[in-house]
């Protein structure tokens, strides 16, 4: 095996550069409070605010804050906290250095834990003085948490192997932005005497978009590049193919973070058309969107419906952001109402189905906690399949409502979003119970590696 394959079987495979998995369950203490802050928070307030927003549920004077509160826990909770967690379990990996220890991730999961607990039970509700001061230390808890993952990741970078491959360059960059991001988190903290609590709609815009596209967005693609076209039975992309379209993607964020903060149109309008130019590349080299996982077991095939769907809903972003951007040019009232709509969408074929989507189907392809599912054989079951219908179905809705707002009408678009939001948290919730399940099962999980271990020993005399 060369230095640069991806050891789908640890107890089974040896070589230069190839370093054995130890066994380590804390990345599932990061998947948990993924879940807890989807469940909990994000999703459950995609499916309150829409209906908060139209006197159908209370409070309606809390919607701006539950609004903020919502993007975050979904981007920093469900999104922030599962790529922590097995960016932080797989680089070490890619880079040929031993996992990162439990001494080291324990405290660190504990610390990005803080500020989202203070946004699930503060940030929707606080009102005043403590508002202002639950900003204050969510920004700070955040900062440190932020600082403390690109520290992790830029060592295990720094001292591990430097083959000139795309993974290792969208690694570091998305390295650099989590520390970006810790500035970003202590420069924008929210407050004000008339909206305590609350961060202005652009800035807080403009925040979203940089951390959606570069924090989150370069591990996605990084992973991506390392595994995925190896599942389907393709060639790794070569470093030079991607360098255009990432250097978009992280310049396109920049301009979108400053444009929007300082309301210069057009130059957030150029960001996310240079994002969006990058959305419609680098899934086709990254990623993929047609064909077959050649390269998977049986039982694990289904699970890359979710990598196809997450790809294919970027490419779909691609042109909405062009759309969006073109708009932001003219600078007219009816162009920024056009904007808004198409990013609205946009917005959501990225967090609904390129990051979403590809948490599960990355979660089933490579967390250890569901290695015994798929070396199995058979059916897969209902709950590994439901979960994908029921995001299609979810970010069907919520795209169409934001597409056709105009023709829809305030209430039904709110409606059409809240129904969207339960189909999400149905799928979510799902997920969430086979995660339980399959780690109740890793004990009879880790005897049967062994076997198999041992049985090839012996074959191999």
């Amino acid at each position: 095996m060369a230095s640069t394959d991806i050891p789908l079987e640890p107890p089974l495979v040896k070589g230069p550069g190839i370093v054995a998995a130890v066994e380590d369950r804390s990345y599932l203490g990061y998947i948990a409070v993924a879940l807890v802050s989807a469940l909990a928070g994000g999703f459950l307030l995609a499916i309150w605010m829409p209906l908060a927003a139209t006197g159908t549920l209370a409070p309606s004077d809390r919607v701006p804050w539950m609004i903020q509160a919502h993007g975050w826990l979904q981007l920093q909770g469900w999104a922030g906290m599962f790529v922590a967690g097995m960016t932080i379990r797989l680089i070490p990996r890619f880079a040929g250095r031993k996992p990162i220890a439990r001494r080291m991730t324990v405290p660190l999961l504990c610390l990005l834990a803080v500020p989202l607990i203070l946004r699930l039970v503060l940030e929707p509700w606080a009102t005043g003085d403590l508002a202002n001061r639950a900003a204050v230390v969510i920004g700070v808890t955040s900062a440190a948490g932020q600082l403390a993952v690109a520290a992790v990741l830029a060592f295990t970078l720094a001292k591990g192997r430097k083959p000139r491959e795309p993974w290792r360059y969208f690694a570091w960059a998305g390295t650099a932005w989590w520390v970006a991001w810790a500035f970003m988190s202590v420069w924008f903290i929210a407050s004000s005497q008339t909206t305590p609590g609350l961060l202005s709609a652009g800035s807080n815009d403009g925040f979203l978009w940089a951390v959606m596209l570069a924090p989150i967005g370069n591990f996605i693609w990084g992973v991506q590049s390392r595994s995925v076209p190896i599942f389907f039975g393709r060639k790794t992309p070569r470093l030079r193919a991607v360098l255009a379209p990432g250097a978009a993607l992280n310049g396109g964020a920049v301009l979108i973070l400053f444009g929007s903060a300082g309301e210069h149109l057009r130059t957030e309008g150029t960001g996310f058309i240079l994002a969006g130019i990058a959305l419609m590349v680098l899934p086709w080299l990254c990623g993929s969107a047609w064909g077959e996982a050649k390269r998977l077991r049986p039982r694990a095939k289904p699970a890359a419906r979710f990598v196809l769907g997450a790809n294919i809903s970027a490419l779909l972003a691609g042109p909405l952001f062009l759309f969006a951007g073109a708009r932001l040019w003219t600078g007219d009232a009816s162009s920024l109402t056009g904007a808004f709509h198409a990013l609205d969408a946009a917005r959501h074929l990225l967090g609904l189905g390129l990051i979403t989507m590809l948490i599960l189907g990355m979660a089933r392809l490579v967390a250890p906690v569901f290695a015994l599912e798929r070396t199995e054989s058979g059916v897969p079951r209902l709950f590994e399949r439901a979960p994908f219908w029921l995001l299609l179905v979810a970010l069907a809705l919520r795209v169409s409502a934001a597409l056709f707002a105009e023709s829809l009408g305030y209430e039904s678009r709110m409606h059409a979003a809240s129904l969207a939001g339960m189909l999400g948290w149905a799928a979510i919730a799902i997920f969430a119970a086979s995660v339980v399940r399959a780690a109740r099962a890793e004990p009879r999980t880790k005897r049967a590696l062994e076997e198999v271990a041992n049985n090839a020993r012996a074959q191999n005399g």
